[in-house]
């Protein structure tokens, strides 16, 4: 079948109505272009959190306490030995030789100020051996040293947004934050390393473990988690193996207790991630998707209103020996045409707007799968086939006569 005829029909039927033709693409631009934002987004954050999973390297355990969201509370109230202390890391560092370095680590929200101004940071408190397992670079300054966690050193480590909440602009080394438990002396700033959301590694405050430790409540003492990098002779995952094991005999569980711990492997995270990830993905991907639809059916309205301003047109073609499935092909063809024109401006659209949200949200650019590219095309396009199928079997199966008739 030559398509040729009624392509050029169509296509001077939508310059013949410029403005109705945009205007009934628009929903599609927005659905598109939503889509577009959503995939965008997810996969800059996406990229964002494996590439500070990469940082700490392959060969890096994360251990911590089992958390009352890990599973029914029912269950975690039945689990002994919930809590991970700083005697159960050096006990396992001792029985596990395969695990080369150990870092505490105590998380804590907190409030800092200095010259009059507030900011509120993350708190780590940690060792000397803490920057180098995170491949954390300073840009001035120094690390902490034994001596800093041995004689409970007040000193700190800060993000480069730290000073600049506290509009500390100049020689940061040697000025004082406080808290609101201690006066803590600046020896070293972090290079920036960009914000994820949720996530602002630039706003942590670095602390020696004993400093902060006297600062933290009975309960939360209790609470440590640590990171254990594994001899890289020996695969993480056996690595991961003799860790629980070994925590296992140390907390005194028998076979077939459950633990009250968790181990994991950069494989197992990352796993994690991407599993979240694809399913927020096709969550938010079907809710923005409710906006083709509506597009859709923009698309099928503007149509009926065509064949009944074009019956005449019909009519004559109909009389001079057009069939019923040239004029239905017309028809179809106009309503894929809008569909897949406000696809491809729904792509750039979307693009745009998606790399301009992700630099300021995530502080990097996600990029956009070719599956959702030619999503992008294809589906517009059977919307445009699908809710432009009715319109067009009205105008094939409209009498010749009738229409010439019509007023």
């Amino acid at each position: 079948m030559d398509v040729r005829e009624p392509l050029v029909a169509a296509l001077k039927s939508l310059r013949a109505n410029k403005l109705r033709s945009g205007l009934t693409t628009l929903g599609i631009i927005i659905g598109v272009a939503a889509v577009i934002i959503v995939v965008s987004l997810i996969q800059g954050l996406q990229g964002s959190v494996l590439k500070q999973i990469e940082k700490a390297g392959s060969q890096t355990l994360i251990v911590r306490p089992v958390f009352p969201t890990d599973m029914p509370y029912s269950e975690f109230t039945k689990i002994k030995n919930r809590d991970l202390f700083m005697e159960d890391m050096k006990a396992l560092q001792r029985m596990v030789p395969a695990l080369t370095t150990m870092t505490p680590l105590y998380f804590n929200g907190s409030e800092v100020k200095a010259a009059g101004k507030t900011a509120n940071v993350n708190l780590i408190m940690t060792d000397e051996t803490y920057l180098e397992l995170n491949a954390i670079n300073l840009t001035a300054g120094r690390n902490f040293v034994p001596s800093d966690n041995r004689l409970a050193s007040k000193v700190a480590i800060v993000g480069p947004r730290v000073l600049e909440k506290l509009g500390i602009k100049e020689r940061p080394l040697g000025r004082i934050i406080q808290t609101p438990q201690m006066a803590l002396e600046i020896v070293g700033v972090i290079e920036e390393q960009g914000s994820s959301l949720g996530n602002d590694p630039d706003s942590n405050v670095v602390i020696p473990l004993t400093t902060g430790r006297a600062t933290l409540t009975d309960q939360q003492r209790k609470q440590l988690i640590f990171q254990a990098r594994v001899d890289p002779r020996i695969n993480v995952d056996d690595g991961a193996d003799m860790l629980t094991e070994a925590l296992r005999r140390i907390k005194g569980l028998k076979s077939g207790q459950p633990e009250g711990f968790k181990v994991f492997s950069p494989k197992q995270i990352a796993g994690i991630v991407s599993s979240i990830m694809g399913a927020i993905t096709a969550v938010a991907g079907g809710m923005v998707s409710i906006a083709l639809l509506v597009g859709g059916i923009g698309i099928m309205n503007i149509m009926l209103v065509s064949v009944t301003e074009r019956t005449r047109e019909i009519g004559i073609r109909k009389a001079v020996g057009a069939k019923r499935r040239d004029v239905m092909l017309q028809f179809l063809i106009e309503a894929a045409l809008l569909s897949v024109l406000g696809g491809a401006i729904g792509i750039g659209v979307g693009y745009a707007l998606g790399a301009a949200i992700g630099k300021a949200l995530l502080g990097v650019v996600g990029g956009i799968p070719l599956w959702a590219l030619v999503s992008a095309f294809a589906v517009p396009a059977a919307i445009g086939l699908i809710f432009g199928i009715y319109p067009a079997a009205k105008a094939s199966k409209l009498d010749p006569i009738e229409a010439l008739r019509y007023e």
